[in-house]
């Protein structure tokens, strides 16, 4: 399995890059890939809440393969948003979610469509936590059972449900754009309840945020908007994760 197979190479936090594909042109793209790796970033995931041409999405997958010698990681929004050109799919459930769409309808309709592409999955527990005073992207979209910043152990149950399920993972966002990452506490409640290797995203934007994000416990570091407004920040970020286990 990916991540725990870079985790148990590099013995560090990791950190991954998300790339919207409809937020950049494609030589915009390759020069931000490019510098994501000299950066030190670990893989780069390609996907959005909002929707996508087909064509676009294979076009930013290419591109950033020609450009990067990184695993290329679909973060997709629905079973419309893959590509067969990719070298593995988040394949998750917002667990959250009170639409069964999210929890497992858009996965069954995208399954054999997996198969087919010979894409290989990485299943994952996706779950929204809310920091923001407006809601997020993911908020507006999925109407959830709530889990604010101070819900550690709502947190940690879905977290230890997901385990039992035996997903290979945790994922905890805070949504894109979010006020503020989710919270120091919440992330060490989660990790002090479950053995599978935990992401952390959403609303980080500096180094000291991300070392604290790490220290509390997460072994996969995901920032995207940083990405596309300030590549020092995100150089600063990657250095900072990459010390908070040496």
């Amino acid at each position: 399995m990916l991540i725990h197979d870079l985790i148990r190479k590099k013995r560090d936090v990791l950190h991954f890059t998300l790339i919207d594909p409809d937020r950049q042109t494609s030589e915009e793209l390759e020069g931000r890939v490019k510098r994501c790796a000299a950066y030190g970033t670990d893989a780069i995931m390609v996907g959005g809440t909002s929707s996508f041409r087909q064509e676009l999405l294979d076009e930013t997958v290419l591109t950033i393969k020609k450009a990067v010698d990184l695993p290329v990681i679909l973060f997709p929004n629905s079973a419309a948003a893959l590509s067969k050109h990719a070298d593995y799919i988040f394949f998750m459930s917002l667990l959250n979610a009170e639409d069964p769409r999210f929890l497992i309808r858009e996965q069954a309709a995208a399954a054999p469509i997996i198969e087919r592409a010979r894409l290989r999955p990485i299943s994952m527990a996706y779950i929204v936590i809310s920091t923001s005073r407006r809601p997020t992207a993911i908020e507006r979209r999925v109407k959830r059972d709530i889990i604010g910043e101070k819900d550690e152990e709502k947190a940690a149950r879905y977290a230890l449900a997901a385990q039992y399920f035996g997903m290979s993972c945790v994922y905890l966002e805070a949504g894109s754009g979010a006020d503020k990452p989710v919270s120091f506490p919440l992330i060490k409640a989660v990790r002090d309840r479950i053995r599978v290797p935990l992401i952390v995203g959403g609303g980080i934007r500096t180094a000291e945020q991300a070392r604290s994000v790490a220290d509390a416990g997460a072994d996969v570091i995901v920032t995207g908007t940083i990405v596309e407004r300030n590549l020092l920040k995100l150089k600063s970020i990657i250095r900072a994760i990459k010390r908070s286990r040496t």
